[in-house]
């Protein structure tokens, strides 16, 4: 979208602040309430191919900042968390909230799922709170209800209940039995409708409802149709709609042939065909495309591209949303690495093998990764915005190195780190080195599951790009005679902090961060007590003390 038509897309919108500002104080609803549609479709494009909910959002932040402190505003969203959910309905925010929180939302909201309008219309009077002044509902709609209910019919019922409440409508992008319905709730709640399928008529509309709004004057009438002239005819000719055609138009980075690909309801989430080959032919819809990229090594994914299908036509899918993630030379692949939704267990998609480009959902998802199945845990590595249309980049160099002195060995039971708040993020076995998020942690290391108790190792701080390295080089070697028997335990006080480390029946070389310790000896659980061997003693980094028994 060239900055010249986004700044009249946005003007125009913002129509409706000015008309707010104009109003007399005593016209003017006391709230405003605007009940965003986040359903799948709402990734269908207009004008220079920007997806409807971006340019919603956009346009709908900015009308925000330009209404007048005397409305009072909140936001309802439906189908921004969960695909194919009716029950997806959320007061993202309530009635007096702040322009900062309001946008702040906003710019989180992403469309996945149905569209339940009779479920929203119905939450209104709950939501609203004055029951003396008028209050006004907009709802921004590009589709029909979705989940069984009747809007139309709730809208007339809350005119008929004395609640001063008025809902105009903009149909962005609709025709058909959609825009009959959308007309319909704004006719039975004394509302007006406006239909805009592009940016010119978007700001004509508005332009007409600031006007009926702010100067009273009346919505323009509807424009004359032909009528239609009955004619007789010896026999009926009926025309079926036939399917239209879909062809795959993948960037260059994408790997071809994906396992399959499906075209599934862009508003219920049922799959309606699925294919492997460039191209399928399906009934007249709007769909999304499903992409399973192999079969073993990713799951399926309901990509944001959206396609409006047309009989007997023939319609381009781009597949051009993607994410590269690159590594480090010494990080292998990892078991496996996922894109979840941000706030929930749910993976929205997971890949393994080779690390290359993959076809995922625009959005925004929390990235977690899982470098071996068997010897790490998932580790989070924060939120990432995927941006349609495009292959996202993202460079995962940052982590820490563990460098282990010869006697070490490769491996503990688990090194871990933990945050400030004590919250462990990620375990790992293997003394190598792994990725891990940045910030500021405390490095724990626990060299065996019965011999050892968790060492706090030392401090570190990971930065956005760069490994950090930890060197474990300093412990304690015993020197005993070869038949002799293990203690029950060898405790290290560390005389700062007061931890207690622990070496439990063993004669193995003890990692020991450098400090200054107290020495304790107990010979046998039951057969005698512990007692101090060393008041005092310096554990120097790089060094091995020998401690001869």
């Amino acid at each position: 979208m060239t900055a010249i038509i986004k700044k009249m897309l946005i003007a125009s919108f913002l129509g409706i602040g000015f008309l707010f500002m104009l109003m007399p104080h005593n016209a003017v609803s006391s709230e405003l309430l605007f009940i965003l549609d986040c359903s799948g479709s709402m990734w269908g494009h207009v004008d220079n191919n920007q997806p409807k909910i971006v340019v919603a959002k956009t346009v709908l932040e900015n009308l925000i900042n330009e209404v007048p402190d005397s409305i009072s505003m909140g936001l309802l969203a439906y189908g921004h968390r969960k695909k194919g959910d009716c029950s997806d309905i959320e007061l993202v925010s309530g009635i007096g909230a702040s322009v900062k929180e309001l946008t702040s939302r906003i710019a989180g909201l992403t469309a996945r799922g149905k569209t339940p309008i009779d479920g929203s219309l119905k939450l209104c009077p709950g939501i609203l709170t004055s029951k003396d002044q008028a209050s006004t509902v907009i709802l921004i709609s590009d589709g029909i209800e979705t989940c069984g209910g009747d809007p139309c019919t709730t809208a007339a019922a809350l005119n008929k209940s004395g609640i001063q409440l008025k809902v105009h409508v903009i149909g962005f992008q609709v025709s058909g039995q959609a825009e009959l319905q959308l007309k319909c709730i704004a006719d039975a709640s004394g509302g007006g409708y406006f239909s805009a399928g592009n940016t010119e008529e978007l700001k004509s509309a508005l332009q007409q409802l600031k006007e009926n709004i702010v100067e009273e004057k009346p919505l323009p009438e509807p424009p004359e149709v032909a009528q239609i002239e009955t004619k007789k005819s010896s026999s009926k000719r009926l025309k079926l709609a036939g399917p239209g055609t879909v062809t795959l138009k993948p960037a260059s980075w994408v790997s071809m042939p994906p396992r399959y690909w499906a075209l599934v309801d862009a508003e219920t989430g049922e799959q309606v065909t699925r294919a492997s080959g460039e191209s399928t032919r399906v009934k007249p819809g709007e769909y999304q495309l499903a992409w399973r990229q192999n079969e073993h090594e990713s799951t399926e994914v309901i990509l944001t591209a959206t396609v409006s299908v047309q009989s007997s036509e023939k319609v381009d899918l781009p597949v051009d949303t993607g994410l590269r993630i690159t590594l480090p030379s010494g990080i292998a692949p990892p078991g496996w690495w996922a894109l979840a939704e941000p706030n929930y267990d749910k993976h929205v998609v997971s890949f393994s093998g080779p690390m290359i480009a993959q076809a995922v959902p625009a959005g925004r998802y929390t990235l977690l990764w899982r470098q071996d199945e068997h010897r790490a845990t998932t580790l989070s590595l924060g939120d990432i915005e995927i941006l349609p249309g495009v292959l996202n980049d993202i460079a995962l160099d940052m982590g820490f190195s563990l460098r282990p002195a010869d006697w070490v060995g490769s491996s503990f039971y688990y090194v871990a780190l933990k945050d400030a708040d004590g919250h462990i993020i990620g375990k790992w076995r293997d003394l190598s080195s792994h990725i891990a998020p940045p910030g500021e942690y405390t490095v724990i290391i626990r060299p065996t599951e019965h011999n050892n108790n968790e060492i706090a190792w030392s401090s570190i701080r990971i930065p956005d790009h760069g490994f950090v390295d930890i060197p474990i080089n300093s412990g304690i070697k015993f020197i005993h005679d070869p038949d002799a028997r293990p203690p029950y335990r060898v405790i290290f006080i560390n005389l700062d902090t007061r931890d207690e480390i622990i070496a439990q029946n063993t004669w193995d070389t003890q990692p020991l961060p450098p400090g200054m310790y107290k020495l304790d000896w107990w010979e046998d659980q039951h057969k005698s007590k512990r007692q101090t061997l060393l008041d005092e003693f310096e554990m120097e980094a790089g060094v091995v003390l020998e401690l001869e028994i």
